[in-house]
């Protein structure tokens, strides 16, 4: 089967694939019978709703009026007028009076309701108690704030919440109380305490919305006074409170909103009396029950057209996806270094044209990294033949010269020495055409170099090698220490030192070796020591070859890579330190690839 469909082209397997996934037109009717199901139930939910909310209004305004009006026959009662003005003047008897006036007048008719009415209280301008009724008081913070209120505001009631000392929710109606005559000043207050449950009851009890819902009331200050389920209190959820404020605030009269996470159906009016504002909220999940039955047939259906389209483009995919896998899996071995993959794909569409031509690259590469090492193999011969060709005539003029004065005035035996020293240094670098040595040859290089040095300049140098002997047949470049050698006799110990000095040391970690060079000399600056190492400093008539210490660091990188180099550090008055750091090439090792290449 899949061979049947790798004959065809990729653009008419995928063509029909596309044809036989019938998803996506199953996905979109059962998404739009769902959407405009849903879109009927809410606009049917709306409908309820509002109506609901405006007869709930309407009960609303005439549970309120029974309070207020309570309290405007207690606002216009003459004696407690005279009372709250001449409160400072009464006596205790006077008082009592009052009370049983006030009690046989105003409140015979009114005991009824008491029933929700837990606390009554007749303030002066000053706070003083007047009279008080009820058998529960506010909490001193909450009758506090609402008597500031209350002097405040100097016309409407004021509707707010407040907390018993017995820790019940109340409701708080407070109104100023002014003379009916006169200027109509403010003489007292009268606040009214609610029981916010039973006031709940009065207005909820008949009303039912479904599982989870709420209904709220909120006054014009944005504060929750009451609600059916309590799920949301302005005291206790202010992230809910600030939500539905900012919704109120908006004029959004209907939609969604999300509260604690649940997504509710909101719906507001607002009571233009009372400047109220009536809300309700649905829980979505409830609203969406209705159709559950068409989104789980819908689903039903889809689940099978999914099995069985599925199949086909399983059957599509798979004919695609597999060879194109194993041409991934080739292109990565390649990345890997292994060039020697075959993808073996003859098929004739356009994966299997695209794996011939991969092969034909890979074949193009391996004939292009051949050339490349046949062109370094030849750059560094060229390069050391260069360097050997490079050795500086001005030096052996200048040698030749010390030789000569200093033979006229030493009798021989220095001459030989110095003589002796340069026929094996011209030996190592100019007959001898190997681009590498062990480092044993190379630091008998660099005894050679320094005994032509001390007679040149007289100077007593001291050179103290301490590498271990077993790490004297290691594989170096040629002249991988000397240039280093030269510029600390050049750079460092030239001038006033009497005693210099050069040390030598080696290290072995693992398969890397470290080689430190340390002079006593005077050291140098950073400019100068940038200097060096951007090849400024290599041509110089004092120098055995034009090879300076920049050339070294590159030599290094250039036959070992980058992970290995040259470090220099050196300050004014301190001496210089260099760290060489290449991989360790024993002899033996040497001789072992050779032979192996040979054998190749």
């Amino acid at each position: 089967m899949i061979k049947l469909l790798r004959k065809s082209k990729v653009q008419r397997r995928l063509m029909i694939s596309f044809l036989l996934l019938a998803i996506i037109p199953l996905c979109t009717f059962g998404f739009l019978a769902y959407h405009k199901s849903n879109e009927a139930i809410t606009s049917k939910t709306t409908t309820f709703v509002n109506d609901i909310l405006r007869l709930l209004g309407s009960k609303i305004g005439t549970e309120v009026a029974k309070y207020e009006t309570f309290a405007d026959q207690i606002m216009l009662n003459g004696d407690i007028q005279q009372a709250l003005l001449r409160y400072n003047r009464l006596s205790d008897l006077d008082i009592s009076n009052i009370h049983k006036k006030f009690e046989d007048t105003v409140l015979s008719d009114k005991f009824w309701l008491f029933a929700t009415i837990k606390t009554l209280q007749i303030l002066t301008n000053n706070g003083q108690v007047l009279y008080d009724y009820g058998y529960e008081e506010f909490t001193t913070e909450d009758k506090q704030r609402i008597f500031a209120q209350a002097k405040q505001n100097k016309s409407a009631d004021i509707w707010t919440t407040a907390h018993t000392t017995a820790g019940d929710n109340i409701l708080s109606l407070s109104r100023r109380i002014p003379l009916s005559y006169g200027s109509g000043e403010t003489v007292g207050f009268v606040i009214m305490g609610i029981d916010e449950e039973l006031f709940s009851q009065i207005l909820f009890g008949s009303i039912n919305m479904g599982q989870g819902s709420e209904q709220i009331i909120m006054n014009d200050a944005g504060e929750i006074l009451t609600s059916n389920n309590h799920l949301f209190q302005s005291d206790q959820d202010l992230e809910a409170n600030r939500t539905l404020n900012h919704l109120i605030n908006s004029r959004m009269e209907t939609g969604t909103v999300t509260l604690r996470a649940e997504p509710y159906f909101f719906l507001n009016t607002h009571n233009e009396v009372l400047h109220w504002n009536v809300i309700s909220l649905i829980p979505q999940a409830y609203l969406n029950m209705g159709s559950v039955e068409i989104r789980n047939e819908m689903f039903f259906i889809a689940v099978i057209c999914v099995v069985v389209s599925s199949l086909f483009a399983t059957f599509i995919s798979v004919s695609i996806s597999t060879p194109l896998k194993k041409l991934v899996s080739g292109m990565n071995q390649v990345m890997r270094g292994n060039l020697k993959v075959e993808i073996n794909d003859n098929h004739p569409d356009e994966i299997g044209y695209l794996s011939g031509k991969f092969e034909a690259m890979i074949e193009e590469i391996k004939l292009l990294i051949d050339r490349v090492e046949q062109e370094q193999a030849q750059k560094r011969g060229i390069e050391l033949q260069m360097l050997q060709a490079q050795i500086n005539p001005h030096f052996l003029f200048n040698t030749l010269s010390s030789l000569k004065w200093t033979a006229m005035l030493s009798q021989a035996d220095s001459v030989s020495n110095g003589l002796g020293a340069l026929a094996e240094l011209l030996r190592s670098t100019i007959v001898q055409k190997n681009e590498r040595i062990t480092l044993g040859e190379e630091l008998r290089n660099i005894k050679n170099y320094v005994v032509i040095q001390q007679i040149r300049y007289g100077m007593s140098l001291q050179v103290d090698v301490q590498i271990p002997e077993q790490l004297l047949d290691t594989q170096v470049l040629k002249f991988l220490l000397q240039p280093i050698v030269e510029n600390s006799i050049i750079h460092g110990l030239s001038g006033e030192n009497m005693e210099p000095r050069i040390t030598m040391t080696a290290e072995l970690n693992g398969e890397v070796l470290k080689i430190k060079l340390s002079d006593n000399g005077k050291g140098m600056s950073a400019e100068k020591l940038q200097e060096i190492l951007q090849l400024k400093d290599n041509h110089s008539e004092n120098r055995l070859a034009n090879i300076g210490i920049g050339n070294v660091r590159e030599r290094i990188k250039l036959h070992y890579g980058d992970l290995y180099g040259l470090e220099i550090w050196s300050k004014p008055d301190q001496g210089t330190d260099v760290i060489i750091t290449i991989p360790y090439i024993s002899t033996l090792q040497e001789d072992s690839a050779d032979a192996d290449t040979n054998c190749g």
